[in-house]
C-alpha cells in the first residue's frame, strides 16, 4: 500500500541529476505486487480459518499469485477471471485480478485498462464492505478494503493526481490499522501499516518540531521486521518493504541479504532485479563486478519476456555500454548503443523518457567509433 511513496525502480532508471528532481512519493510496481505478495503465500488452512473458501478456490488463488510473481500475466488474469466467475461474491478474485493488471503495467509499461481496473477495484470494496459487517470476517474485510483503496491511490497518482492519491494512502493505512485492532496478529495489515508510518515519518521529517509530528520510523520498522520474521502468509511483501526502507537508511547490506531471498524463490523477477541493481549501485565502495552482473541478469529477463519494454532494454544496454567504454572494449559499446538507437522510433511514445537514454547513446557511440578509429590509425602508423 505505502509503497506509493517510493518507486524502487526510479533508484535504478534515472541518471543522478534527474534522480534528485523526482519526488519519492512516486508509485508503481510494488503497489500492485506488495499486495499480491502479501497474499501470494498465504496457507489455505490459515485462510480458510478466516474467510469461507472451497479448497479450489484456495488452491485457485495461490496458482494465479504464483503466476502473476513468475511474470506470466495472461495465465494468471485467466485464473483470477475464473475465479471471480466461480466466486463472485468474494472480493479476492476481483483485487487479485486488479493487482495482475497493474503489475503488467508497471512491467511492460505498455497499455493500461483504467476503466477495467477501476470497475474491479469498486467491486472489491464492496464486496469488502460485506466482510466488514460481518464479526467472524471484519479484519479481512478492512483488510481487502484497504488494499482497494491503496490500488486506487496507485492510479491517481499515476495520472498525476496527488491530493487525493496521498488522502487515500491515509485512508488506507486506517483500514489497516482497523484490521488489527481486530486481529493483532494479522501480519499483512502490520507490514501495510509499518511501511506506512516509515514513509510517512520520513517525508515529514522537515515537520518534527511541530509537537503534533511524530517519528514513528522505528515503529514502523518493527512492524516491518515482525511481519518478515513471524509471518508465514506476508514474507514477500515484508521483503519488498524491507528491503525499501533498508536502502532509504543505506542499511545496503540487509537490504541486499534481503532481495537475494526473495531472488531465491523467484530468480528472474524483473522488480526485485531492479532493486538488486539500485542496491549494488549505492554500496560503498562499489564493486562493479557485481553491478555488471546484476545489469545484466536484469536484461536476460527483459528479454526474455513477451513482451518488450524498451525502456527497461535501453536503461540495462546503457549501463552495460558504460562498464565497456570504461574497459576500453569499443566494439562491445557499438553493439550495446546501436541495440539501442533501434528504439529511436519509440521517442515521446513510451511510459517514460527513453528519449534521454537515445542521445545519451548517441554521444557514447560517437565516442566508440572515434576511438577505435584512433586505435586503428595508431596500428596502421605503427605506433
Amino acid at each position: 500500500m505505502v509503497a506509493m511513496f517510493w518507486k524502487i525502480r526510479d533508484l535504478n532508471r534515472e541518471e543522478p541529476k534527474e534522480r534528485a528532481k523526482q519526488s519519492l512519493f512516486r508509485s508503481g510496481y510494488w503497489v500492485a505486487l506488495a499486495i499480491m505478495f502479501v497474499l501470494a503465500t498465504v496457507e489455505p488452512g490459515i485462510v480458510a480459518a478466516q474467510l469461507p473458501a472451497e479448497q479450489q478456490l484456495q488452491g485457485s488463488l495461490i496458482q494465479g499469485i504464483d503466476l502473476t510473481l513468475k511474470q506470466e500475466y495472461s495465465e494468471a488474469k485467466d485464473v483470477f477471471k475464473s475465479v471471480i466467475i466461480n466466486n463472485p461474491d468474494n472480493p479476492a478474485g476481483y483485487l487479485y485480478l486488479a493487482g495482475t493488471i497493474q503489475a503488467e503495467y508497471s512491467d511492460y509499461e505498455n497499455v493500461f485498462d483504467q476503466q477495467l481496473f477501476d470497475s474491479l477495484l469498486a467491486k472489491g470494496e464492496i464486496l469488502a464492505e460485506h466482510l466488514i459487517e460481518r464479526k467472524d470476517s471484519a479484519d479481512w474485510g478492512y483488510y481487502f478494503a484497504g488494499t482497494a483503496i491503496s490500488y486506487r491511490a496507485f492510479s491517481e497518482s499515476e495520472n498525476g493526481g496527488w491530493p487525493n492519491a496521498i488522502i487515500d494512502g491515509m485512508n488506507a493505512a486506517k483500514m489497516f490499522e482497523r484490521c488489527l485492532d481486530l486481529n493483532p496478529l494479522f501480519y499483512d495489515a502490520m507490514n501495510g501499516l509499518g511501511t506506512y508510518y516509515y514513509w510517512r515519518s520520513k517525508k515529514t521529517e522537515f515537520l518534527s518540531w511541530l509537537p503534533f509530528i511524530h517519528d514513528r520510523k522505528k515503529e514502523g520498522i518493527a512492524l516491518l521486521s515482525s511481519a518478515c520474521e513471524k509471518g508465514t502468509y506476508e514474507r514477500f511483501v515484508a521483503m519488498n518493504s524491507l528491503v525499501l526502507v533498508f536502502t532509504e537508511e543505506e542499511r545496503y547490506d540487509e537490504a541486499f541479504s534481503t532481495v537475494m531471498k526473495a531472488l531465491e524463490v523467484y530468480p528472474d523477477n524483473r522488480s526485485f532485479l531492479w532493486c538488486l541493481v539500485g542496491i549494488v549501485e549505492r554500496m560503498p565502495h562499489k564493486d562493479t563486478a557485481a553491478v555488471r552482473s546484476a545489469v545484466s541478469r536484469l536484461l536476460a529477463s527483459v528479454m526474455k519476456a513477451p513482451v518488450r519494454n524498451p525502456y527497461s532494454e535501453a536503461t540495462c544496454r546503457l549501463k552495460i555500454a558504460q562498464f565497456a567504454m570504461e574497459e576500453g572494449r569499443t566494439s562491445a559499446v557499438i553493439d550495446e548503443c546501436s541495440a539501442i538507437l533501434r528504439y529511436e522510433q519509440m521517442e515521446g511514445k513510451t511510459k517514460r523518457d527513453i528519449g534521454k537514454k537515445i542521445t545519451a547513446a548517441k554521444v557514447l557511440l560517437q565516442r566508440a567509433k572515434e576511438s577505435q578509429n584512433s586505435e586503428k590509425l595508431k596500428v596502421k602508423s605503427g605506433k
